[in-house]
């Protein structure tokens, strides 16, 4: 696995991602922290992500379209550019104090205008630059540079926001941390956010990829496609995609799964943190850090290990996310910083292994024609819904935060299950009757 490193246009993007990576896990503790001292709502607080989110899942799957249009290096040129510009003058308006829940909402807005075409554009990188044989390896180096940054990251994070470092609860006595005593840490952590932005801005110019297979892969004439309308090019993606069961299931389970989990991870932990400790900022970047430590043993894993049989991939995937599910439940029943951090690493070492193969199982099963838009379809399953359930699971969240998270948690188990014991989680192979010339 290795051994990708020996070829220097693979090594130039990786460590570019590796180094933005963690800039995003930085913001990623950061942004709903802050939005949390400013207002004291968690409703509020689910609110400004569902901003972020509502133009990211509107125009995700066109930027998928843009994608297989254009380039997926171009797309995150122009993505990064414009990110790096947002989170600058994020931290310019934190270090004046002059932010204000109304800034905060019109910038999340646009930082999920470009998420929307950069994550389709950066999920058709890797097979832009490698050949599918690699595809496994290199997928693992790259999800294993992001857990790496989820470990970095979040810690970091609570270095820089917090003024003291402490696990120690409310019980203690002490004065819990405040908007006004992190104002300028939280500066901090987005202005480093922004510089990561414009170091992978820098070495995706060095980087030299491939031009993916635009037309005869799929038996058309060259040019066949090209008066397509963009809409037109989703829909037939989206065909392709529901034509195959297993991959359907996959999609379809993903969508559900991170309905329920995304939320609770970046609006409900850093509520339950808030409330059980002094310095939430600190304890919540350990959480997640613990999450990371794990994934990265499990991409590590998937890289050295062989492939998953894929006829059982899918259905080993949802028992995987199930013990995911459980943490939530299991961190309310019992309250040690330790022990959310222990299950999280459990949690985060089986949910990377399954999701390097099955992310390349995607990449080998779908036409490299149809590639920039049917990734931006498993990415829009995995962010697109999180909108609505930022705004559901926020008032939810507000109404009783720890009741909350019980409830979420068994609706994933039992979800995870029924998907896992769904016939269509066995693969038996592509469907006999779809022709591909027909998309």
């Amino acid at each position: 696995m290795l051994q990708l490193f020996k070829d220097r246009n693979f090594f130039t993007y990786w460590i570019g991602e590796f180094i933005s990576v963690i800039g995003d896990h930085i913001s990623m503790v950061a942004f709903p922290l802050l939005v949390l001292q400013m207002t004291g709502s968690v409703a509020m607080t689910g609110m400004v992500f569902a901003a972020q989110g509502l133009p990211r899942a509107i125009l995700m799957l066109f930027g998928g379209a843009v994608v297989d249009r254009t380039s997926p290096r171009m797309v995150m040129l122009l993505t990064n550019l414009v990110r790096f510009l947002l989170v600058m003058l994020v931290a310019y308006l934190l270090y004046i104090d002059a932010i204000n829940i109304p800034l905060v909402f019109t910038l999340a807005f646009l930082f999920g205008v470009a998420d929307a075409f950069f994550y389709p554009a950066n999920t058709a990188m890797v097979p832009s630059m490698v050949s599918k044989e690699k595809l496994k390896e290199a997928n693992a180096l790259v999800q294993g540079s992001i857990w790496i940054g989820v470990i970095v990251g979040p810690a970091l994070a609570g270095l820089i926001i917090a003024q003291d470092i402490t696990v120690l609860g409310h019980d203690v006595g002490q004065v819990a941390a405040t908007y006004e005593s992190n104002r300028l840490g939280f500066a901090r952590a987005f202005f480093l956010d922004g510089l990561t932005f414009a170091a992978s801005f820098m070495t995706l110019v060095f980087v030299r990829t491939r031009k993916l297979n635009s037309d005869a892969e799929l038996g058309g004439e060259p040019g066949a496609t090209a008066g397509n309308s963009m809409l037109g090019e989703v829909r037939q993606a989206i065909r392709w995609v529901w034509s195959q069961p297993t991959l359907r299931l996959g999609f379809l389970g993903v969508a559900g799964l991170e309905f329920f989990f995304q939320t609770p991870i970046f609006v409900g932990l850093p509520a339950l943190a808030k409330a059980r400790f002094i310095e939430p900022a600190y304890v919540f970047g350990l959480m997640i850090t613990a999450y990371g430590c794990g994934a990265l043993l499990g991409v590590s894993a998937a890289g050295y290990l062989r492939e998953m049989k894929e006829r059982t991939l899918v259905r080993i995937m949802f028992f995987a996310f199930m013990i995911s599910g459980a943490s939530f439940g299991l961190i309310v029943l019992y309250e040690p910083y330790w022990w959310a951090m222990t299950l999280f690493f459990l949690s985060g070492a089986g949910d990377s292994f399954v999701w390097v193969n099955f992310t390349t199982w995607v990449q080998k099963q779908t036409p490299e024609k149809f590639l920039g838009r049917v990734m931006s379809i498993l990415t829009f399953m995995s962010v697109g819904l999180i909108p609505v359930a930022s705004l559901i699971l926020g008032w939810a969240f507000e109404w009783n935060l720890e009741l909350s998270l019980m409830m979420v948690s068994c609706i994933l188990v039992v979800g995870c299950v029924v998907a896992a014991l769904h016939p269509d989680a066995i693969y038996r192979g592509p469907p006999k009757n779809v022709e591909p010339e027909t998309m």
